[in-house]
């Protein structure tokens, strides 16, 4: 039995980050608003949802109802635990983002995703499964680690000044890797795509491109990582999902 980390194995640990105070999640969260924009009564789904970070501020935010959805189940545990210590109305259901098997065509009026797409394998059938449950003119939005500055095997390196910046060597080189830091999230391991990957992906589905992010570092993020107070560390897009003829 394999005892490389996986996203169950490291629930406990990744929830404690995330309350102890980080400053990526923190900016990325306020990326996922944006982009999501006005919730007010809308039907969401929040796709990788882990602990439910996102999904329980997209419940806050307005939304009308809002289901997350996750293949690991450690992570939906402490998901429930905070629903059930302060009730949202929002709904954790076990699933393959890949599929969405439990969910019936058309069902959302849009699909969030904070921090997962870069951890699922086939990232054409989770966009179509994605396509599948919404609604015509249904938005996807989506943040993810910045494709250019959290490549495979890039390090922080001081510029001649001693500003800290990233080195980057292997963009192009699309594959799954895992971080060698014990202590750091990717040492899950994720699968690098270059941002064309992304937005060719969408535009083959049946996706139109609305906008697109490159978050400024809160000073939390900004404090903690200084290399990405100058550089995104993150990049998010939202996509309408056309029409059908």
């Amino acid at each position: 039995m394999s005892d490389l980390p996986t996203w169950s194995s490291v629930a406990g640990w990744y929830d404690e980050l995330l309350t102890s105070g980080s400053g990526p999640h923190e900016t990325a969260l306020a990326c996922t608003l944006q982009l999501a924009g006005d919730v007010t009564g809308l039907g969401l789904l929040d796709l990788a949802c882990g602990q439910g970070l996102a999904t329980r501020a997209l419940a806050g935010a307005g939304a009308g109802s809002v289901t997350g959805v996750d293949s690991a189940a450690p992570m939906l545990r402490i998901a429930r635990e905070y629903e059930s210590r302060e009730p949202l109305g929002v709904r954790y259901v076990e699933d393959d983002a890949q599929r969405l098997g439990a969910f019936q065509d058309a069902s959302f009026d849009g699909v969030t995703c904070q921090l997962g797409l870069m951890d699922i394998p086939d990232l054409d059938a989770t966009l179509a499964a994605v396509h599948r449950v919404l609604r015509d003119e249904g938005w996807f939005a989506f943040v993810i680690g910045h494709p250019a500055f959290l490549a495979p095997h890039a390090v922080t390196v001081p510029d001649a000044d001693g500003r800290p910046g990233r080195l980057i060597t292997e963009y192009l080189d699309e594959q799954f890797w895992r971080s060698p830091n014990p202590q750091g999230v990717r040492r899950v391991g994720n699968h690098h795509r270059t941002i064309s990957t992304y937005a060719n992906a969408l535009i083959s589905v049946g996706f139109a491109i609305e906008a697109v992010a490159e978050p400024s570092a809160f000073p939390l993020l900004a404090a903690q990582q200084p290399e990405y107070e100058d550089l995104p560390i993150f990049l998010g897009m939202r996509a309408r999902r056309l029409r059908a003829a």
